[in-house]
């Protein structure tokens, strides 16, 4: 049963990022969608909730429980140096991450030098909030994220390959959720899905030494509710 999951599973994470990519707005379009923020992160939760709780469906239909997908207490069982490297760069993370939201909220120089920044980036235009109640919404967003793509990517995905190839070396696992994770978000284009999968990796790595899920979700959640303080208050009637 368990590796029918994880056909499907797999198939999931190939098709969903093409649909997503393929109905992917134009440059044209992004001012549109900008005026249409919140109710584009409302509909962006229902796509991540959507999965997560088809995730914990088929779990109890498999009597796969949650601490199967990883909600489980923190433990070490990898060697010291993965440990540390992997803690070492997940703690460096969350400094670069923490940074950033301070600067944001007490720079007006570093938030001039994001606006130009992403100026041009059509992707992130479409995607960061602006007025006060866009960054609420996003942090619902980033809650969201962390939560629903931490189980599906890795607390679903890991238990399943593990369960399925018993053998399998950590570098695979690693690598084919990284790509995976990657992947999802191919609607980012190529850079997108590059940072992404090597974030994935160290988000699994992150799973794999701490032998829990609740660690991963926290530092990706941070990880994304930063970026949501990169540009300063506008339009706050929207």
């Amino acid at each position: 049963m368990y590796i029918v999951f994880l056909i499907m599973l797999i198939i999931f994470m190939l098709s969903a990022p093409i649909i997503k990519a393929l109905r992917k707005k134009k440059p044209k379009d992004v001012i549109r969608i900008e005026k249409n923020q919140g109710k584009r992160y409302y509909r962006t939760m229902v796509w991540m909730w959507g999965p997560a709780v088809v995730v914990i469906i088929i779990s109890l239909i498999g009597g796969i429980s949650l601490a199967d997908l990883g909600l489980r207490a923190i433990s070490f069982n990898y060697n010291i140096w993965f440990t540390a490297l992997t803690l070492t760069i997940s703690g460096l993370i969350i400094i670069f991450s923490l940074r950033t939201v301070i600067l944001s909220l007490t720079s007006k120089k570093f938030r001039k030098k994001m606006k130009s920044e992403i100026a041009n980036d059509d992707v992130a235009l479409s995607i960061l909030p602006r007025s006060n109640k866009e960054k609420y919404r996003y942090v619902l967003l980033s809650f969201s994220s962390g939560i629903c793509e931490e189980l599906v990517y890795r607390g679903f995905m890991v238990f399943l390959m593990q369960a399925v190839f018993p053998d399998i070396p950590i570098f695979i696992i690693i690598t084919i959720t990284g790509v995976l994770f990657g992947l999802g978000h191919l609607y980012q284009g190529w850079q997108g899905v590059i940072q992404t999968g090597i974030v994935g990796t160290i988000f699994v790595c992150l799973l794999l030494v701490t032998n829990s899920l609740i660690p991963v979700m926290v530092l990706h959640f941070i990880t994304n509710v930063s970026d949501g303080f990169y540009l300063s208050e506008e339009n706050e009637n929207r």
